[in-house]
């Protein structure tokens, strides 16, 4: 944990938040590790099958607090399977997405924004989330398309008032970003990238000349996990795997 916190530089969780130690014991010996947005039955399976050790998520297992554990619920099965296996779970959510070298900074590489200003402050030290920055001009169509590509989404759902478009000022924000719309909008932002757009909302943006384009929470966010895996590596004894086929994505039928 203090290697991440020193090549992420991590940064001090959201107090609504829980990021941490979600089960299992600070004091373990570990050498195999799985990377993962969530800890769903089919990650932590994988997990028991292969010797996995340490379990890291950016989303917390417990986030809201519980008051049972039913063995037969599904989450009662994922902490039964953890404890039985001796599988440590920890996550990194909101510290990791105002981390210097967290969502933020991944983000803004896949889309090739090489300067951008802190989208929404949070933090004392002016971080926070998504960013803004300026890219070469060009139509809202293949941004959108460009987008896909470098994020590997399968689809993107993009609203614009036209598709004669040309945008330059780009905003970003992984995950869920529908309350820093007025951020993209404040910042004069030709376009914002992010996730779990509502319908309602994506109108309020475009009765302010803001386009946006919504590659999905998960597409937003998983590749951010490589930063994780980039700096738990400088440890050679440390083998790390990113387990890609997990969590809810959205089918094209």
């Amino acid at each position: 944990m203090k290697l991440l916190e020193d090549e992420l530089k991590i940064k001090a969780q959201e107090p609504w938040d829980n990021s941490g130690l979600q089960i299992g014991s600070m004091e373990k010996d570990i050498n195999n590790i799985m990377l993962t947005l969530d800890a769903d039955l089919e990650a932590v399976n994988y997990a028991a099958d292969n010797n996995i050790e340490l379990i890291i998520t950016h989303h917390p297992f417990f986030f809201s607090p519980i008051k049972s554990i039913d063995l037969a619920s599904y989450e009662g099965k994922i902490i039964q399977k953890l404890i039985k296996n001796n599988i440590n779970l920890y996550s990194l959510h909101t510290s990791f997405d105002m981390a210097d070298v967290g969502v933020n900074k991944k983000l803004s590489e896949l889309l090739s924004i090489k300067d951008y200003d802190v989208l929404h402050v949070s933090g004392s030290d002016l971080s926070g989330y998504g960013g803004v920055g300026n890219i070469a001009p060009v139509n809202i169509i293949e941004y959108a398309d460009q987008v896909k590509n470098k994020l590997g989404a399968d689809h993107v759902k993009l609203y614009c008032n036209s598709s004669e478009r040309v945008i330059e000022r780009v905003a970003f924000c992984g995950g869920s970003g529908s309350d820093f719309i007025d951020n993209a909008i404040e910042k004069e932002a030709d376009v914002y990238i992010t996730g779990d757009i509502k319908y309602h909302q994506a109108q309020s943006a475009l009765r302010n000349n803001l386009c946006i384009i919504d590659a999905g929470h998960y597409y937003t966010e998983y590749l951010s996990m490589e930063n994780i895996k980039k700096a738990l590596l400088k440890e050679e004894q440390l083998k790390v795997k990113m387990l890609t086929k997990n969590t809810v994505k959205e089918q094209i039928i």
